[in-house]
């Protein structure tokens, strides 16, 4: 962990537009993944608040599944939902363990829509044509991976109709938990889950 360390230390990449790679050193070179770190709406507060910890709303998510092309789905708690989104990393490792991953300045361009008949979440979740996901947050990874848990259930029971029981095992067979972060007070863990797993079922 970043604060175990004596010392300051400070490391910087070069890369260029279309790069693939960013070189660590001679021997080692990390593969480019451009995300933003922060996304956001505003919570239901006058109180000022940083957006590092990340909270229902969100704010510092660091998760570095979040690429180019995935759609993600926040909860609103004020009129107009008031969505930001920076903080923009080049590469980073899951769980940003040093409180940092390639830091890069970017240009986003993303789609805003409005979901009136939705499912009802308390927390963002996402998804690509591959898989989707759930998101939670807690002062413990232990709390975080059973919000996290608890969320997939539902999506399962809402979305494909299993009962408790079947969203459970099925959870527990096929979906995957992910540390995304864990250095910004509150962590973050997610759990995917295939969407081959109906479309194969549904082709048999």
């Amino acid at each position: 962990m970043g604060n175990e360390l004596n010392g300051v230390y400070l490391k910087t990449y070069e890369f260029e537009e279309g790069s693939e790679y960013a070189q660590f050193s001679n021997d080692i070179a990390i593969p480019l993944s451009p995300f933003p770190g922060v996304m956001g709406v505003a919570p239901d507060t006058d109180e000022m608040l940083s957006t590092i910890p990340p909270r229902a709303n969100r704010g510092n998510m660091d998760d570095p599944d979040i690429v180019e092309g995935v759609t993600v789905y926040f909860p609103i708690f004020v009129q107009g939902a008031l969505f930001s989104i920076g903080d923009t990393h080049a590469a980073q490792g899951y769980g940003e363990v040093s409180g940092t991953g390639i830091e890069a300045p970017m240009r986003i361009t993303y789609e805003v829509n409005v979901l009136k008949d939705s499912r009802q979440i308390t927390e963002p979740q996402y998804e690509t044509d591959e898989f989707y996901t759930v998101t939670a947050f807690a002062l413990t990874l232990d709390e975080a991976a059973k919000k996290a848990t608890r969320f997939m259930l539902d999506y399962l029971m809402e979305e494909y109709g299993l009962e408790q029981h079947e969203a459970n095992m099925l959870s527990s067979v096929a979906a995957d938990l992910k540390i995304a972060e864990v250095v910004d007070g509150n962590v973050l863990v997610t759990m995917h889950i295939s969407k081959s797993l109906f479309q194969n079922a549904v082709e048999r």
